[in-house]
């Protein structure tokens, strides 16, 4: 179960919340005005805060704000509650940094779903694929808004290994399990040897990896990695491959194709040019680079955002 920070005016709508938490096994914190509330939660450390908008004084919003810029509290799940239940006051509240929302006036099992849904975001942004034992999708779309919550000048590298699939079907299941093994070893010793030490590695699943790093890490770290991993994807290949350019494979019609050396497919969206409000904008950018990055053989390329409008 939970430990829940609930901060709200209406003393007895949180009552009858902490209550209701409290029958399910939760452990309730209660503040009822949002001065003390980022002190509460520095003392309790709860692993979700639900926060009234509208609060005396300080915000929800600046709460929210204050949460997410905080280096012990910042991964926990925050939920708004609004009055208002407007597109605008939503959004803005997911911008601040929250993970969900709930419109007042609402039922307390609609509540507990809510709750339900924010456990289970923060068990899978902490699961790690099994053979890469890097976080996921979830995970890096998470830390993305959060760092942007926070005012963070970063860059999202999108890496595509592009000739995975051929090199899976030559070598079967562990050519999978060797090749992503070299990819996220790879990404994990040069992220360290760089000294990048504000960069997050994920496992979008397949051949696809996302490097979050600090906006004046990105063109030194790509440039690094192609050069790294040209030199060293040689260790999966026999000689006789290397020489002639590709090995071959069958195809889902049993007939012998050819697949080239494996390279990388690097696109780059960052915060330079763009005020990106969430990580759902900023992968819709990485999505069309992505398309711009097409190698030419097996030479790696990079292919940066440097569009200046605002998204």
């Amino acid at each position: 179960m939970s430990k829940i920070l609930l901060v709200d005016d209406d003393i007895d709508l949180a009552d009858l919340i902490k209550t209701k938490l409290n029958a399910e096994g939760h452990t309730t914190h209660v503040i009822n005005t949002g001065e003390g509330a980022f002190e509460l939660a520095k003392q309790v450390k709860p692993d979700i805060a639900i926060l009234d908008i509208m609060l005396p004084g300080i915000t929800g919003y600046q709460i929210c704000r204050r949460l997410r810029k905080d280096p012990e509290l910042y991964r926990m799940a925050i939920m708004i509650l609004t009055a208002l239940g407007e597109e605008p006051e939503v959004l803005h509240g997911l911008e601040q940094g929250a993970d969900d929302y709930l419109a007042k006036p609402f039922k307390l099992d609609r509540l507990m779903d809510k709750i339900a849904s924010l456990n289970a975001l923060l068990q899978a942004i902490e699961s790690r694929n099994r053979i890469t034992n890097l976080p996921g999708t979830d995970a890096i779309k998470r830390e993305i808004n959060h760092r942007l919550a926070r005012g963070a000048a970063i860059a999202a590298i999108y890496i595509d290994m592009v000739g995975f699939k051929g090199y899976c079907a030559s070598r079967g299941q562990e050519g999978q399990r060797v090749g992503l093994e070299f990819m996220s070893k790879l990404l994990v010793n040069l992220t360290r040897q760089m000294g990048i030490y504000e960069s997050f590695l994920a496992h979008m699943g397949g051949e696809h990896f996302v490097v979050l790093t600090q906006l004046e890490d990105y063109e030194r770290f790509c440039s690094t990695l192609i050069a790294n991993f040209s030199q060293r994807v040689a260790e999966l290949y026999s000689r006789q491959e290397l020489d002639q350019g590709y090995l071959t494979a069958l195809d889902r019609r049993g007939q012998e194709v050819r697949c080239p050396i494996m390279c990388l497919s690097i696109g780059v969206a960052h915060t330079q040019y763009r005020q990106f409000k969430s990580a759902k904008k900023m992968f819709e950018v990485l999505a069309q680079v992505r398309q711009m990055a097409q190698p030419k053989g097996s030479q790696s390329v990079v292919f940066v955002d440097r569009r200046r409008s605002d998204r």
